[in-house]
């Protein structure tokens, strides 16, 4: 199994978790959050997972908020190790898939990805099918 982490900016990867725990319950239970707070140095979080990282046999997959923002930006700098991956884009198709394989030790992450991005749709009266034939009255 990987050790999950989710990194934001603020309270976003604790929501996150929060909503996880909701639909998946205890699978989300090892999935760890860091949030970037006002004041605070992201660098100080990569130095203390750079110490763990470099003395586990465990995969790391850090799912972050935004591409190019702070954390993301410290974090990459554990990029040079080889148990680690960093996916930026958080959103909860991604989390949700990366925590329900990690249970059973298969985790994919390029679907993952795919999945993360198939959740994202626009639906507006122009395009929305509305199937009326199955509505009960």
């Amino acid at each position: 199994m990987a050790k999950i982490i989710l990194a934001s900016h603020g309270g976003l990867s604790s929501g996150m978790l929060d909503s996880v725990k909701m639909i998946v319950g205890e699978l989300a239970a090892d999935v760890e959050t860091y949030s970037l707070l006002p004041g605070r140095n992201p660098n100080e979080y990569v130095n203390e997972l750079k110490e763990r990282i470099s003395t586990s046999l465990e995969e790391f997959i850090i799912v972050c908020d935004i591409k190019g923002g702070s954390v993301y930006n410290a974090l990459i700098q554990l990029l040079d190790m080889d148990n680690v991956e960093i996916i930026s884009g958080m959103n909860m198709n991604i989390v949700l898939e990366l925590v329900i394989k990690n249970s059973s030790g298969c985790i994919d992450v390029d679907n993952a990805l795919k999945e993360g991005k198939e959740g994202i749709q626009l639906k507006n009266k122009d395009n929305i099918v509305v199937n009326t034939e199955d509505e009960d009255f």
